[in-house]
Protein backbone atom coordinates (compact mmCIF):
# COMPACT_ATOMS: atom_id res chain seq x y z
CA UNK A 1 0.00 0.00 0.00
CA UNK A 2 1.31 3.41 -0.95
CA UNK A 3 1.62 5.68 2.05
CA UNK A 4 0.17 9.16 1.90
CA UNK A 5 2.68 12.03 2.08
CA UNK A 6 3.41 13.06 5.66
CA UNK A 7 1.28 16.06 6.67
CA UNK A 8 0.99 17.67 10.07
CA UNK A 9 -2.62 17.79 11.30
CA UNK A 10 -3.69 20.17 14.02
CA UNK A 11 -5.79 19.02 16.93
CA UNK A 12 -9.54 19.45 16.63
CA UNK A 13 -10.70 23.10 16.36
CA UNK A 14 -7.20 24.49 17.10
CA UNK A 15 -7.13 26.43 13.83
CA UNK A 16 -10.62 27.83 14.36
CA UNK A 17 -9.84 28.82 17.94
CA UNK A 18 -6.75 30.66 16.76
CA UNK A 19 -8.63 32.39 13.93
CA UNK A 20 -11.38 33.55 16.28
CA UNK A 21 -8.80 34.79 18.78
CA UNK A 22 -7.16 36.91 16.07
CA UNK A 23 -10.60 38.11 14.97
CA UNK A 24 -11.42 39.29 18.51
CA UNK A 25 -8.16 41.23 18.48
CA UNK A 26 -9.53 43.20 15.55
CA UNK A 27 -7.46 41.53 12.85
CA UNK A 28 -8.80 40.48 9.46
CA UNK A 29 -7.90 36.83 8.84
CA UNK A 30 -8.34 34.73 5.71
CA UNK A 31 -7.71 31.03 4.88
CA UNK A 32 -4.66 29.70 3.05
CA UNK A 33 -4.45 26.04 1.98
CA UNK A 34 -2.70 23.96 4.66
CA UNK A 35 1.03 23.83 3.96
CA UNK A 36 0.84 26.62 1.37
CA UNK A 37 1.22 30.42 1.25
CA UNK A 38 -1.18 31.52 -1.53
CA UNK A 39 -4.74 32.53 -0.63
CA UNK A 40 -7.55 30.16 -1.61
CA UNK A 41 -10.19 32.89 -1.57
CA UNK A 42 -10.58 36.11 -3.54
CA UNK A 43 -9.29 38.37 -0.79
CA UNK A 44 -9.43 41.82 -2.39
CA UNK A 45 -12.66 42.63 -0.52
CA UNK A 46 -11.03 41.68 2.77
CA UNK A 47 -8.57 44.53 2.44
CA UNK A 48 -11.42 46.83 3.44
CA UNK A 49 -13.85 44.60 5.39
CA UNK A 50 -13.45 41.77 7.90
CA UNK A 51 -15.28 38.44 7.61
CA UNK A 52 -17.68 37.66 10.47
CA UNK A 53 -17.46 34.73 12.91
CA UNK A 54 -19.83 32.60 10.79
CA UNK A 55 -17.52 32.91 7.81
CA UNK A 56 -14.53 31.99 9.97
CA UNK A 57 -16.35 28.85 11.11
CA UNK A 58 -16.86 27.83 7.47
CA UNK A 59 -13.24 28.52 6.57
CA UNK A 60 -11.41 27.08 9.56
CA UNK A 61 -13.76 24.52 11.10
CA UNK A 62 -12.11 21.52 9.45
CA UNK A 63 -8.50 22.42 10.42
CA UNK A 64 -7.38 22.05 6.80
CA UNK A 65 -6.29 25.67 6.39
CA UNK A 66 -3.46 27.95 7.33
CA UNK A 67 -4.34 31.36 8.77
CA UNK A 68 -3.19 34.66 7.25
CA UNK A 69 -3.76 38.19 8.53
CA UNK A 70 -4.56 40.92 6.01
CA UNK A 71 -2.36 43.87 6.96
CA UNK A 72 -3.13 47.57 6.93
CA UNK A 73 -6.15 49.62 7.89
CA UNK A 74 -8.57 46.67 7.94
CA UNK A 75 -6.57 45.18 10.83
CA UNK A 76 -6.17 48.39 12.79
CA UNK A 77 -3.05 49.61 10.97
CA UNK A 78 -1.18 46.33 11.45
CA UNK A 79 2.21 46.17 9.72
CA UNK A 80 4.88 43.50 9.57
CA UNK A 81 8.63 43.55 8.97
CA UNK A 82 9.46 40.21 7.39
CA UNK A 83 13.09 39.31 8.00
CA UNK A 84 13.95 36.50 5.59
CA UNK A 85 17.44 36.12 7.03
CA UNK A 86 18.34 35.22 10.61
CA UNK A 87 21.41 37.46 10.40
CA UNK A 88 19.37 40.51 9.34
CA UNK A 89 16.92 40.07 12.22
CA UNK A 90 19.69 39.60 14.78
CA UNK A 91 21.45 42.74 13.55
CA UNK A 92 18.23 44.79 13.80
CA UNK A 93 17.42 43.31 17.22
CA UNK A 94 20.90 44.16 18.49
CA UNK A 95 20.44 47.79 17.46
CA UNK A 96 16.85 48.03 18.77
CA UNK A 97 16.88 45.78 21.82
CA UNK A 98 13.94 47.44 23.59
CA UNK A 99 11.67 46.89 20.59
CA UNK A 100 12.97 43.40 19.89
CA UNK A 101 12.16 42.37 23.47
CA UNK A 102 8.62 43.76 23.28
CA UNK A 103 7.10 43.67 19.79
CA UNK A 104 5.00 40.62 18.79
CA UNK A 105 7.38 38.29 16.96
CA UNK A 106 6.86 35.06 15.02
CA UNK A 107 9.52 32.50 14.12
CA UNK A 108 9.05 31.58 10.47
CA UNK A 109 10.64 28.92 8.30
CA UNK A 110 13.59 31.15 7.36
CA UNK A 111 13.52 34.11 9.68
CA UNK A 112 11.14 36.28 11.71
CA UNK A 113 7.96 38.35 11.41
CA UNK A 114 7.92 41.44 13.66
CA UNK A 115 4.50 43.07 14.08
CA UNK A 116 3.61 46.65 14.99
CA UNK A 117 1.13 49.34 13.97
CA UNK A 118 2.05 51.99 11.42
CA UNK A 119 0.81 53.91 8.39
CA UNK A 120 2.32 51.63 5.74
CA UNK A 121 0.44 51.99 2.46
CA UNK A 122 2.47 49.54 0.40
CA UNK A 123 4.64 46.45 0.34
CA UNK A 124 8.32 47.36 0.26
CA UNK A 125 10.87 44.79 -0.89
CA UNK A 126 14.44 44.54 0.43
CA UNK A 127 17.33 42.15 -0.09
CA UNK A 128 16.68 40.70 3.38
CA UNK A 129 12.86 40.64 3.40
CA UNK A 130 9.89 42.99 3.19
CA UNK A 131 7.97 45.69 5.03
CA UNK A 132 4.30 44.83 4.55
CA UNK A 133 1.25 47.02 5.08
CA UNK A 134 -1.83 47.71 2.95
CA UNK A 135 -1.90 45.28 0.03
CA UNK A 136 -0.17 42.45 1.85
CA UNK A 137 -0.77 39.55 4.22
CA UNK A 138 1.29 37.24 6.44
CA UNK A 139 0.80 33.70 7.69
CA UNK A 140 0.07 33.47 11.41
CA UNK A 141 0.73 30.70 13.96
CA UNK A 142 -0.06 27.82 13.91
CA UNK A 143 0.21 27.80 10.10
CA UNK A 144 2.36 25.25 8.30
CA UNK A 145 5.04 26.49 5.88
CA UNK A 146 5.50 24.56 2.59
CA UNK A 147 8.91 23.46 3.90
CA UNK A 148 7.29 21.78 6.90
CA UNK A 149 8.04 24.39 9.59
CA UNK A 150 5.22 25.59 11.85
CA UNK A 151 4.91 29.32 12.53
CA UNK A 152 5.29 29.97 16.27
CA UNK A 153 4.90 33.04 18.46
CA UNK A 154 8.10 33.98 20.27
CA UNK A 155 6.39 37.06 21.70
CA UNK A 156 2.60 36.98 21.53
CA UNK A 157 0.59 40.18 20.96
CA UNK A 158 -1.17 41.68 23.95
CA UNK A 159 -2.81 44.95 24.84
CA UNK A 160 0.49 46.70 25.48
CA UNK A 161 3.14 45.50 23.04
CA UNK A 162 1.52 46.19 19.67
CA UNK A 163 3.06 49.64 19.42
CA UNK A 164 2.42 52.37 16.87
CA UNK A 165 5.83 53.11 15.31
CA UNK A 166 7.51 55.08 12.59
CA UNK A 167 9.21 52.26 10.65
CA UNK A 168 11.78 54.65 9.15
CA UNK A 169 13.16 55.78 12.49
CA UNK A 170 13.15 52.29 13.99
CA UNK A 171 15.14 50.60 11.24
CA UNK A 172 12.13 48.65 9.94
CA UNK A 173 11.71 50.43 6.58
CA UNK A 174 15.05 49.62 5.03
CA UNK A 175 17.37 46.74 4.38
CA UNK A 176 19.55 46.12 7.42
CA UNK A 177 22.51 46.11 5.07
CA UNK A 178 21.37 49.51 3.71
CA UNK A 179 20.74 48.07 0.26
CA UNK A 180 18.38 50.20 -1.82
CA UNK A 181 14.86 48.79 -1.63
CA UNK A 182 12.13 48.62 -4.21
CA UNK A 183 8.76 50.13 -3.31
CA UNK A 184 5.67 48.47 -4.70
CA UNK A 185 1.91 48.80 -4.22
CA UNK A 186 1.20 45.10 -4.62
CA UNK A 187 -0.84 42.04 -3.96
CA UNK A 188 1.06 39.02 -2.70
CA UNK A 189 0.17 36.89 -5.71
CA UNK A 190 1.97 37.45 -9.00
CA UNK A 191 -1.06 36.76 -11.16
CA UNK A 192 -2.96 39.78 -9.74
CA UNK A 193 -0.11 42.28 -9.27
CA UNK A 194 -0.33 44.14 -12.57
CA UNK A 195 -4.12 44.49 -12.56
CA UNK A 196 -4.35 45.60 -8.93
CA UNK A 197 -1.53 48.14 -9.30
CA UNK A 198 -3.33 49.71 -12.23
CA UNK A 199 -6.56 49.91 -10.22
CA UNK A 200 -4.74 51.48 -7.27
CA UNK A 201 -3.18 54.16 -9.51
CA UNK A 202 -6.52 54.94 -11.15
CA UNK A 203 -8.16 55.21 -7.74
CA UNK A 204 -5.65 57.86 -6.69
CA UNK A 205 -6.30 59.84 -9.87
CA UNK A 206 -10.06 59.69 -9.37
CA UNK A 207 -9.64 61.06 -5.87
CA UNK A 208 -7.57 63.98 -7.12
CA UNK A 209 -9.22 64.60 -10.49
CA UNK A 210 -10.63 67.96 -9.37
CA UNK A 211 -7.07 69.21 -8.91
CA UNK A 212 -6.54 68.89 -12.67
CA UNK A 213 -9.72 70.40 -14.07
CA UNK A 214 -8.35 73.94 -14.15
CA UNK A 215 -5.06 72.82 -15.71
CA UNK A 216 -6.92 70.88 -18.40
CA UNK A 217 -9.10 73.87 -19.21
CA UNK A 218 -6.20 76.36 -19.34
CA UNK A 219 -3.94 74.24 -21.56
CA UNK A 220 -6.41 73.10 -24.21
CA UNK A 221 -5.47 74.04 -27.80
CA UNK A 222 -7.46 76.99 -29.16
CA UNK A 223 -6.81 76.27 -32.83
CA UNK A 224 -5.61 73.58 -35.20
CA UNK A 225 -1.84 73.08 -35.29
CA UNK A 226 -1.07 73.82 -31.62
CA UNK A 227 -1.66 70.37 -30.12
CA UNK A 228 1.98 69.40 -29.60
CA UNK A 229 2.91 72.68 -27.92
CA UNK A 230 -0.17 72.62 -25.71
CA UNK A 231 0.57 69.03 -24.67
CA UNK A 232 3.98 70.22 -23.48
CA UNK A 233 2.41 73.09 -21.53
CA UNK A 234 -0.10 70.65 -20.05
CA UNK A 235 2.74 68.37 -18.89
CA UNK A 236 4.67 71.31 -17.47
CA UNK A 237 1.63 72.53 -15.54
CA UNK A 238 1.14 69.09 -14.00
CA UNK A 239 4.78 68.74 -13.03
CA UNK A 240 4.73 72.21 -11.48
CA UNK A 241 2.36 70.88 -8.80
CA UNK A 242 4.67 70.15 -5.81
CA UNK A 243 2.78 67.04 -4.75
CA UNK A 244 3.43 65.49 -8.18
CA UNK A 245 6.96 66.79 -8.63
CA UNK A 246 8.50 63.28 -8.54
CA UNK A 247 5.61 61.33 -10.07
CA UNK A 248 5.99 58.88 -12.93
CA UNK A 249 4.12 60.47 -15.88
CA UNK A 250 2.23 57.21 -16.50
CA UNK A 251 0.01 57.87 -13.47
CA UNK A 252 -1.58 60.74 -15.45
CA UNK A 253 -2.95 58.58 -18.27
CA UNK A 254 -6.58 59.09 -17.26
CA UNK A 255 -6.01 62.83 -16.96
CA UNK A 256 -4.32 63.01 -20.38
CA UNK A 257 -7.22 61.05 -21.85
CA UNK A 258 -9.64 63.64 -20.44
CA UNK A 259 -7.48 66.45 -21.84
CA UNK A 260 -7.48 64.76 -25.26
CA UNK A 261 -11.24 64.29 -25.17
CA UNK A 262 -11.81 68.00 -24.56
CA UNK A 263 -9.16 68.98 -27.12
CA UNK A 264 -10.64 66.93 -29.99
CA UNK A 265 -12.55 69.85 -31.62
CA UNK A 266 -9.27 71.74 -32.16
CA UNK A 267 -6.80 69.00 -33.12
CA UNK A 268 -6.15 67.13 -36.35
CA UNK A 269 -4.65 64.02 -34.76
CA UNK A 270 -7.67 62.27 -33.29
CA UNK A 271 -5.88 59.14 -32.08
CA UNK A 272 -5.32 59.35 -28.31
CA UNK A 273 -2.17 57.25 -28.57
CA UNK A 274 -0.36 60.07 -30.38
CA UNK A 275 -1.20 62.58 -27.63
CA UNK A 276 -0.18 60.08 -24.97
CA UNK A 277 3.19 59.50 -26.66
CA UNK A 278 3.80 63.24 -26.93
CA UNK A 279 2.98 63.67 -23.24
CA UNK A 280 5.40 60.92 -22.20
CA UNK A 281 8.13 62.40 -24.39
CA UNK A 282 7.53 65.91 -23.04
CA UNK A 283 7.74 64.98 -19.35
CA UNK A 284 11.53 64.38 -19.07
CA UNK A 285 12.32 67.35 -21.32
CA UNK A 286 10.70 69.91 -19.02
CA UNK A 287 13.35 72.36 -17.74
CA UNK A 288 12.43 74.00 -14.46
CA UNK A 289 12.79 77.74 -14.09
CA UNK A 290 12.10 80.04 -11.18
CA UNK A 291 9.16 81.48 -13.09
CA UNK A 292 7.23 78.25 -13.55
CA UNK A 293 8.51 76.22 -10.60
CA UNK A 294 7.12 77.33 -7.21
CA UNK A 295 9.26 74.74 -5.45
CA UNK A 296 12.48 76.08 -6.92
CA UNK A 297 11.35 79.68 -6.49
CA UNK A 298 10.72 79.31 -2.78
CA UNK A 299 13.93 77.34 -2.28
CA UNK A 300 16.04 80.08 -3.86
CA UNK A 301 14.27 82.62 -1.69
CA UNK A 302 14.92 80.50 1.40
CA UNK A 303 18.67 80.46 0.74
CA UNK A 304 18.72 84.25 1.09
CA UNK A 305 16.35 84.49 4.06
CA UNK A 306 17.37 84.94 7.68
CA UNK A 307 17.31 81.95 10.03
CA UNK A 308 14.10 81.71 12.10
CA UNK A 309 14.52 81.54 15.88
CA UNK A 310 13.25 77.97 15.96
CA UNK A 311 16.07 76.86 13.63
CA UNK A 312 18.98 78.26 15.64
CA UNK A 313 19.10 75.10 17.78
CA UNK A 314 20.08 73.00 14.75
CA UNK A 315 23.78 72.84 13.93
CA UNK A 316 23.34 71.31 10.49
CA UNK A 317 23.16 74.14 7.89
CA UNK A 318 20.99 72.07 5.53
CA UNK A 319 18.50 71.42 8.31
CA UNK A 320 18.39 75.14 9.03
CA UNK A 321 17.79 75.78 5.34
CA UNK A 322 14.92 73.28 5.38
CA UNK A 323 13.28 75.24 8.20
CA UNK A 324 13.66 78.49 6.26
CA UNK A 325 12.25 76.83 3.16
CA UNK A 326 9.21 75.49 5.01
CA UNK A 327 8.53 78.91 6.48
CA UNK A 328 8.57 80.51 3.02
CA UNK A 329 6.41 77.73 1.58
CA UNK A 330 3.89 78.53 4.31
CA UNK A 331 4.05 82.25 3.53
CA UNK A 332 3.37 81.46 -0.13
CA UNK A 333 0.47 79.17 0.82
CA UNK A 334 -1.10 81.83 3.06
CA UNK A 335 -3.78 80.31 5.28
CA UNK A 336 -3.59 77.00 3.43
CA UNK A 337 -1.08 74.20 3.98
CA UNK A 338 1.75 73.28 1.61
CA UNK A 339 3.02 70.08 0.00
CA UNK A 340 6.54 68.74 0.37
CA UNK A 341 7.89 65.22 -0.17
CA UNK A 342 11.09 63.77 1.28
CA UNK A 343 12.30 63.05 -2.24
CA UNK A 344 11.80 66.64 -3.37
CA UNK A 345 13.38 68.01 -0.19
CA UNK A 346 16.33 65.69 -0.61
CA UNK A 347 16.79 66.71 -4.24
CA UNK A 348 16.96 70.42 -3.47
CA UNK A 349 18.98 70.04 -0.27
CA UNK A 350 21.38 67.67 -2.06
CA UNK A 351 20.90 64.81 0.35
CA UNK A 352 19.21 61.41 0.17
CA UNK A 353 15.41 61.05 0.62
CA UNK A 354 15.80 59.04 3.83
CA UNK A 355 17.78 61.84 5.48
CA UNK A 356 15.25 64.41 4.29
CA UNK A 357 12.43 62.24 5.67
CA UNK A 358 14.14 62.06 9.06
CA UNK A 359 14.62 65.83 9.11
CA UNK A 360 10.96 66.43 8.31
CA UNK A 361 10.04 63.95 11.04
CA UNK A 362 12.25 65.87 13.48
CA UNK A 363 10.64 69.19 12.57
CA UNK A 364 7.22 67.71 13.24
CA UNK A 365 8.43 66.31 16.57
CA UNK A 366 9.90 69.72 17.50
CA UNK A 367 6.61 71.50 16.68
CA UNK A 368 8.12 73.38 13.78
CA UNK A 369 5.81 71.62 11.32
CA UNK A 370 2.43 69.95 11.63
CA UNK A 371 1.26 67.17 9.34
CA UNK A 372 -2.11 68.13 7.87
CA UNK A 373 -2.44 65.14 5.53
CA UNK A 374 0.04 62.30 5.21
CA UNK A 375 1.11 61.48 1.68
CA UNK A 376 0.27 58.26 -0.14
CA UNK A 377 3.13 56.05 -1.20
CA UNK A 378 2.85 54.28 -4.56
CA UNK A 379 5.18 52.50 -6.91
CA UNK A 380 5.32 55.63 -9.05
CA UNK A 381 6.35 58.05 -6.36
CA UNK A 382 3.07 58.91 -4.73
CA UNK A 383 1.54 62.06 -3.31
CA UNK A 384 3.58 64.40 -1.10
CA UNK A 385 2.67 65.09 2.51
CA UNK A 386 0.74 68.25 3.29
CA UNK A 387 2.36 70.35 6.07
CA UNK A 388 1.71 73.54 7.97
CA UNK A 389 4.54 75.63 9.42
CA UNK A 390 3.56 76.33 13.06
CA UNK A 391 6.74 77.70 14.69
CA UNK A 392 7.48 81.36 15.49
Amino acid sequence: MTKEPFMIRLTESQTLKSALRYHRRGWCVIPIPHGQKVAQVRWKQYQTERPDANQLNKWFGDNHSNIAVVLGNVSGGLACRDFDEEKAYQQWAGEHQNLADKLPTVKTARGYHVYFRADVSSVRHFDDGELRGNGGYCLLPPSLHPDGAIYKWLIEPNGENLLFLDPFTEGLAQSVGNVTEKTEQAENTEQTQKTEKTKDIEKILIVYIKDFEKIIRETLPKKIGTRNRRVFEFARALRSMPEYFDADPKIFKLVVREWHKQALPNIKTKDFVETWIDFLKAWPKIKWTLKDNPVGETFEKAKKASVPNCATKYDNPKLRLLVKWCKILQEKAGNASFFLSARTAGKFLKTDPMTAYRWLFLLVSDDVLKVVEKGKLTRTGGIATRFRYVAD
